[in-house]
Parts: structure tokens; sequence; C-alpha cells
């Protein structure tokens, strides 16, 4: 039935064929071969993320490519959910969530194509995580952690290039790799992500020489891009993961080795202790005073204090989200419409008080879930997504984490695949063990 409808609605009109396309896609996503179909699209997404997330996107109505995976899926996801019913009442809750922070901010800036992004964006991610909770343990932790490696691997090794070229983006005078991404900020993250997956793969699952040279190769990416958050988040989750890693202490040693050499090497390299330096030399009264300001944390600093005003406009809902972006910059003040660099400042803003307290009553309930995996089942996936949460919520302290879509991608699978494993006494083999 829906064939034909789809075949009259082509026949008539391209534009009448979309909405039946989608209900389709919906209709069959249980039958989607998941583990390729995301290989691919989180490939594509990761390769053209330089061009598909640039800031003039921010300012458009038009549907790009990372819309159009955006929209892929959330209708996938909503199609598991039907169907499985796994996660439900909580999947529920988040679009209602995103839909009422969207309204606001379609109540406040007008309706239109760029008013719904952020929100499209973000339930997108969420979308993700759904899909690996619901893919009935077809893309489970050994699985969902090899993807972010096969994604990331070619973009690291790009970024390293790009480090030995001097090549990759101009800022502040500093020229730091990016890899594909769109920032240097945005690939340190992602590339901390696969750094912490790997280092897991590694202590869990045999201990393969592949799984040790490509936490090797995404450390040292990460460290090629000289972001201080990324670097922070990196440490956060390696310190994290060595910290509450069952067992003897001997086993906890892994992460905190990698995270002094990722220290060491950081700091011996010129740009890195040139980094360091610079930021130490930051006045926070010169950095609340001008827009213009000659270190990334005083520009940062001044941000946020252009960003509190607009908070008290509407403490309680907030502007609705992507407020802080959706405007353009002047050239009389540049910080208007650039990104906030700091995630709580940015909800506190687009949602309000009450939007971050039902931020955080969210987290506080995801972080006793993984807790509860930590150190029974699959092979400690839940120290895993502990760890990468931690690394998260520190680097979101002076950046965009979630703003950059391929770090909520990565962070979204491996959460969802998380959550998907039961909690149970002891500790069980996966269904795939050589994924």
């Amino acid at each position: 039935m829906i064939l034909v409808a789809e075949g009259s609605a082509v026949a008539h009109s391209p534009v009448l064929a979309a909405p039946l396309l989608a209900l389709l896609l919906v209709a069959v996503a249980v039958e989607v071969p998941l583990v390729p179909f995301l290989g691919v699209v989180l490939l594509v997404r990761v390769l053209s993320d330089a061009t598909l997330s640039s800031p003039s996107i921010r300012h458009t109505g038009s549907l790009n490519l990372s819309g159009a995976i955006a929209l892929l899926f959330v209708l996938v996801a909503a199609g598991l959910v039907i169907r499985r019913r796994r996660g439900a009442r909580q999947t529920a809750l988040a679009a209602i969530w995103l839909g009422l922070w969207t309204a606001v901010a379609v109540g406040t800036h007008g309706a239109s194509a760029e008013t719904v992004r952020e929100g499209v964006r973000e339930i997108s991610i969420v979308s993700l995580g759904v899909i690996a909770y619901n893919s009935n343990r077809v893309l489970n932790v050994t699985v969902a952690t090899r993807l972010i490696q096969v994604v990331g691997a070619l973009s690291a090794i790009v970024a390293l290039g790009q480090l030995a070229t001097h090549g990759g983006l101009l800022i502040n005078g500093q020229m730091r790799p990016d890899g594909t991404f769109t920032h240097p900020n945005s690939a340190s993250m992602f590339f901390a992500i696969a750094a912490t997956i790997s280092l897991w793969r590694f202590v869990e699952l045999g201990r393969r020489r592949s799984d040790a040279a490509l936490s090797a190769l995404f450390c040292a990416a990460t460290v090629s891009t000289f972001s201080l958050g990324g670097l922070a988040g990196l440490l956060a989750m390696l310190v994290a993961f060595g910290a509450l890693q069952p067992g003897s202490f001997s086993l906890k040693m892994g992460g905190f080795v990698a995270a002094a050499l990722v220290v060491v090497v950081f700091v011996a390299t010129p740009l890195g202790s040139e980094r360091i330096s610079q930021e130490a030399s930051t006045s926070i009264t010169s950095a609340s005073s001008r827009g213009t300001a000659n270190t990334s944390l005083a520009w940062r600093l001044y941000k946020w204090g252009t960003l509190i005003p607009e908070w008290e406009k509407s403490p309680i809902l907030g502007q609705g989200l992507g407020s802080t972006v959706a405007v353009e910059g002047t050239s009389e003040n540049e910080a208007v419409g650039k990104v906030p660099h700091n995630e709580y400042v940015r909800y506190l803003v687009e949602t309000g008080l009450a939007g971050v307290l039902t931020l955080l009553w969210g987290l506080g309930t995801l972080l006793g879930a993984l807790a509860r995996r930590r150190g029974n089942g699959f092979y400690g996936a839940g120290t895993l997504g502990l760890a990468i949460v931690i690394g998260c919520l520190i680097n979101a302290l002076a950046s965009n984490t979630f703003l950059y879509t391929t770090t909520g991608y990565a962070t979204a699978l491996i959460l969802g695949a998380v959550l998907a494993v039961p909690v149970a006494r002891g500790r069980f083999a996966p269904n795939s063990r050589k994924a």
C-alpha cells in the first residue's frame, strides 16, 4: 500500500513523495542492516564535517547533507522504538524536552527552518543512542567501539599529516591540524573518545596490538590539534577509566600511564608549551572589558559575560535551543553569534533554569544507569560509559562539546550500546568478541 501511494506521489510531484519516503523508512527500520548502514553514514559525516558544519550553515534555512543524515537517524530510531519499544518512555521524554525548547525558540525568534535546526540536530544525536539501544545487541559495545575506530582513523591520519606539513586551520596566528573536522576543537574531542574506547578494547578484549596502535594513533591525533579543551577531556577520560576500572591497581595503570604520556608529549611540543604559557598569562580584568582578547581563555570569559545578560531576559525558560548561535555577528561586536564555548552557559541561556534542572536530573539518571553496569556484565562496559561522560562534562566547561555533532554522535552511539547491556551479576562474553 505504501509503495503504491509512493509511486502515485512521485508521479504528481517529488515533494509529495518525501513524507511517504519517511513513512516507508520508519516501517522498514527493523530490517535495516544497522552495522553497514551506520558505518557508511558516520564515515561520510566525519569525512565531510569540515564542509557540513561550517559556521555559515547555522544561518541558513536550507537542508544540506548533515540535515539529511540527522533526519535519517531520527526516522530509523522512530521505527525501532515503535516496533521494539525499548526505552520508549525515556525516548518520549527526551523528544518532549527538545520539542518544548524548540517551541520556545520559535516563540522567541519566529518560525523558520533556521529556528528549528538546533532541535532537529540534537534529537538526531539522541536518536543514534536510541538506535544502538534498540538494535537487539547487533550494535553491542565491541561493534560500536569498532565503528568509531574505523570512521575516525582516516581523519586522525590526516591530522598527523597536517602536523608534519604545517597544515590545518590558522587560529590566532597558530596553524593547528583539524583532520577532516570543521575545527581543531571538534577534532580533538572525537579523537579523545576514540582513544579512550581503543584503550578499553585493549584492556578488556585480549590486549590486541591493533587496539594499542589505534589508541596511540588517536592520542597523538588529539595532541596534534593543540586543543586545551580536547586535552582536558582526554585526560579526564583516561584518569576516570583508570580510577573506575575494577580490579587490582595494576589493571588501573593503563589509564594513568596513558594520561601521563599524553601530558608529557603535549608539553614537549613547542606549540603545546606555547599554548599553555599563553593561556596562563590571561588577565581576567582585560578579558571582561573587550571582545578582541589576545588569548582564547580571555575571549571565552568575555563571551560568557555577554551571555549572562541574555539569560537574565528569560531566566526560567530561556530563549530556546540554538538562540546563542542563531544570531549573526556584527563588526561592532564580533562575539555576537559566536559559539559560547561553554555548554553549561549555553543551556542556561537557551533553556533557562527549568531546562538546566531537568538536564541535571537526566544526567544523574544516566550516571546511575552507567554505574550499575560498572564491573559486572559486558567487560565492564559501564566503566567506559562513565569515563566518556566524565570527559565530556570536563570538556564542556570551555568548549562546544555537543554543538560539535560528530562528538555527539560518537558519544550517543557508545552510551546507547552500553545502556543496552543488562545489569547482571558476573561477567559474560559478548556475542561478537571478534568485532
